[in-house]
């Protein structure tokens, strides 16, 4: 099998599965704390979600722009781009509120609503470094997880390589 014929497999599932984590993952905090959560989770939990599903279409896109030689990612890429700060708004709003919340114990329903909270914040903020800056995820692919073993570091995630691509390509730069 050819290395893009690996990347297409991989991707027809990774999308999917950043989907599927978009709905699973506040699905199991409801459900381990037995719905016992405030409005400090949910806030927590927008910014994780919107970036699982930015995630997903933006690996989708990926998929179909290797499968389908027709299709055109820049109208995509460009809603990505424009979901980018909104996304750094509402997980800076998400961590601090969730400080907050751990400053100020009367505001949340509890500690699970607090801990869920923690989670939620952080998992955004580790989906917007890894989809806006560095690649974080490092286990699903030997050859990056090799990579960080030799010490090289995070490599910049390719959709921050694709938006600036895309951006150069929109002001006419090369």
């Amino acid at each position: 099998m050819s290395g893009r014929q690996r990347i297409i497999k991989r991707l027809k599932s990774y999308w999917k599965l950043e989907a599927g984590n978009a709905f699973l993952i506040p699905a199991m905090m409801f459900w381990f704390t037995g719905g016992n959560l405030g409005l400090v989770s949910y806030v927590a939990m927008a910014p994780m979600i919107l970036l699982l599903l930015i995630g997903a279409a933006y690996w989708h896109a990926k998929w179909l722009q290797l499968t389908d030689a027709s299709f055109d990612i820049v109208p995509h890429l460009t809603i990505f781009r424009r979901l980018r700060t909104p996304a750094l708004v509402l997980t800076i709003t998400a961590l601090g509120w969730t400080i907050y919340a751990w400053l100020n114990t009367s505001i949340s329903v509890g500690f699970a609503d607090r801990v869920v909270a923690s989670i939620a914040s952080g998992l955004a903020l580790a989906e917007y470094v890894n989809y806006y800056h560095r690649q974080l995820q490092h286990f699903d692919n030997v050859a990056d997880f090799k990579r960080l073993l030799r010490g090289k570091g995070f490599r910049r995630s390719q959709m921050a390589i694709d938006l600036e691509e895309v951006g150069a390509d929109q002001t006419g730069k090369s």
